[in-house]
């Protein structure tokens, strides 16, 4: 097979293997085999004489040698200083250190410090941005090393591609360690029949395809080759068990004793097997669009396969131009395919273009929790989450001039519904119930029907333990309850909106072109936001990506608004003290930027039919613990035309880029 491939292609450069009217091209070829064992024998075997293959075969990422490199590097870099662990993964391919390089480390003192540096680099680099940021760098360096072996793209797709998942799983907040018991957990429970542990395509271009005959049933291809239909292995049947289909059903039979039940069920067996042999043969001879090459001859077990029978005419077959018939003596060594150039390789493009130090993916919580100490790299390390600004205790510290009233809740606090962790719960809760049940509960009422099981759900999906369910519903009903019918100052309660008035979690991204801070914060205290703050961490400008998820976004009479579920236990819920809070946790800057998202997405979307005076309601920010329907609790605000549009053009790179923008959506609407 692979001897007759070489000369295929041999010939196609000497320009006497033609098809179509051009020369015969690897990627015309397909090797159909039965297994995924198979396909690497014969991917090996092409790769070892420099022919490109790729195989189609079904395999989980975590059986690899590759997962098994990563696994020996990470538990290097858990413990830099144990030179076993330090040598074990030095010696994987993905590192590939040659044996006296390892072996020297004993006599050189400074070798084995600089490959201990290397992993403490390593170590960092995967603290700060992940494993996949790390893999990226190891494979980015050793990638020519790596390309250049046999099955060189191979190990470098697993390579990547494992990476990826490893970076998915860290966001569970695994930490290293976590995250080497979730690798050996997986590669345990390797399984081939799980579509996200398939192993990633490499490229596919003008390379041998090599498939297995299920896979291709229905498929065509110029050139198809059969090298193991006329093997038949004839190893003794030693299962225990066996699988037979009667009447149209799977039927699982277990060897006992040899008797007639056994005898039946395993001939019976045997048979389905020699009848999916037939059809298989039968999708293998009938793929081939222009020409199809078998291997006969001394293969073992020839005279029992499906394909006997049809070589009683050999010289009748062989008379056929389009169907070759090898039982020739296999070639023991191939010179190695020259590899083609196409034309001389570009230029290597100059890097010209420097990516801002300061750019970066900016949230409210990293810039409310950036101060002179604290960086927005290291605020930007905490896992986001609906309720990531809410305090994780029970009490949100006030003024301490400020007298305080008594708290406005029916009952005392329970410390298991407090805190982050609860604010979650409520969040999810008010995002999955259905408004308009709630639109006749009054105080002291159950829920509506069908409404328990999901505050009960939004429970135990944030971890909580079954034999708090029923207490965390108790404080959830009226919680939600008062949310979604206290009355809203331009009129109506939240159970009022329909689903076309309203949508709960809009993520947001919006560009932030160079923002000098000095005048950001300028602009801020002029309008009363963030008066105390004299920075973002040390940053001197911010630059990049604002991104946000907004609890719910309402449109009433034409008008737009942004509101949000506060769960913070204050010591009491009147505007004043609202006030005093949204000041204190900077939920006004919170609220300014959610407006400026709004505001900006509705000038695309509208274009010149949009106003922000006309068409924005404000702001709306809901403490769900004191709301009583005198007013209490409800947040109100709007902020000043000056404000927003001074903000969104500091953003936009300043007034003549802001007006450029406004241009540009005009202009892509009109």
């Amino acid at each position: 097979c692979v001897a007759d491939i070489h000369q295929t292609l041999l010939d196609a450069r000497a320009g006497t293997a033609i098809l179509r009217g051009r020369p015969v091209q690897p990627g015309d070829i397909a090797v159909l085999v039965r297994s995924h064992r198979e396909a690497t024998l014969v991917q090996r075997a092409l790769a070892a004489v420099g022919i490109p293959a790729v195989a189609a075969g079904k395999q989980s990422l975590f059986s690899t040698s590759e997962a098994r490199d990563l696994r020996a590097l990470l538990l290097a870099l858990l413990q830099p200083a144990d030179e076993g662990r330090l040598r074990a993964a030095l010696a994987t391919v993905l590192l590939g250190q040659r044996a006296s390089a390892i072996a020297s480390m004993e006599r050189e003192g400074d070798l084995q410090r600089a490959f201990q540096a290397q992993l403490l680099h390593w170590r960092e680099r995967w603290q700060r941005g992940g494993p996949f940021a790390v893999v990226a760098d190891v494979c980015a360096a050793q990638g020519e090393r790596l390309l250049a072996l046999i099955d060189g793209e191979r190990r470098l797709t697993n390579y990547l591609q494992l990476g990826e998942l490893l970076q998915e799983a860290s966001a569970q907040a695994l930490g290293m360690h976590g995250l080497l018991d979730w690798l050996q957990g997986q590669m345990a429970n390797a399984d081939q029949n799980d579509e996200q542990q398939l192993l990633r395509l490499e490229s596919d271009a003008r390379r041998v395809q090599i498939i297995t005959l299920h896979k291709s049933k229905g498929l065509e291809y110029p050139l198809v080759y059969l090298p193991f239909v006329g093997i038949d292995g004839g190893a003794p049947n030693n299962a225990a068990h066996c699988t037979v289909h009667v009447g149209g059903e799977r039927q699982l039979h277990w060897k006992l004793d040899k008797d007639e039940a056994w005898d039946a069920a395993s001939g019976q067996r045997d048979r389905e097997q020699r009848a999916e042999d037939a059809r298989l043969l039968y999708v293998g001879l009938t793929r081939a669009e222009h020409a199809l090459w078998i291997a006969i001859g001394d293969l073992a077990g020839l005279g029992r396969t499906r394909l006997a029978p049809l070589l009683g005419d050999l010289q009748g077959l062989r008379a056929h131009a389009d169907v070759h018939i090898d039982d020739s003596e296999p070639v023991l060594r191939l010179p190695q395919l020259p590899v083609e150039q196409e034309g001389e390789l570009p230029a290597v493009r100059g890097l010209t273009r420097r990516v801002p130090h300061d750019w970066w993916v900016y949230s409210f919580t990293q810039l409310a929790h950036a101060d002179a100490g604290n960086d927005i790299e290291a605020a930007a390390t905490e896992l986001p989450s609906p309720a990531a600004d809410e305090p994780a205790g029970a009490e949100l510290p006030l003024e301490p001039a400020l007298p305080e009233p008594a708290a406005t809740e029916a009952a005392p606090l329970d410390p298991r519904f407090m805190g982050s962790r609860f604010g979650n719960v409520l969040h999810e809760a008010l995002e999955n119930v259905d408004f308009a049940a709630w639109g006749g509960w009054t105080p002291d009422q159950a829920a509506p029907d069908g409404q328990a099981e999901l505050l009960r759900k939004a429970l135990h999906d944030e971890g909580y333990a079954d034999e708090d369910l029923d207490d965390g519903v108790a404080v959830l009903v009226p919680l939600v309850g008062h949310t979604l019918t206290v009355a809203l100052p331009e009129g109506g309660a939240l159970h009022s909106l329909g689903e076309g008035e309203r949508r709960a979690e809009i993520e947001f991204h919006f560009a932030i072109e160079p923002t000098a801070v000095p005048a950001l914060l300028q602009l801020l205290h002029a309008h009363g936001i963030s008066s105390a703050r004299r920075g973002f961490g040390l940053r001197r400008r911010l630059e990049g990506l604002m991104t946000g998820k907004i609890d719910l976004t309402y449109v009433r009479d034409g008008r737009w608004y942004v509101l949000d579920y506060k769960s913070n236990r204050l010591p009491g819920y009147s505007p004043d003290l609202l006030q005093i809070a949204m000041r204190h946790s900077e939920y006004d800057l919170q609220a300014l930027i959610y407006t400026v998202a709004l505001h900006r997405w509705l000038r695309f979307r509208l274009g010149g039919a949009y106003d922000y005076v006309r068409d924005m309601g404000g702001i709306r920010y809901l403490f769900c613990r004191g709301l009583d329907g005198n007013g209490n609790g409800v947040h109100v605000d709007r902020f000043a035309p000056a404000l927003v549009d001074g903000l969104d053009a500091l953003f936009a790179g300043g007034d003549a880029a802001h007006a450029e923008l406004v241009a540009r959506a005009i202009g892509a609407r009109a």
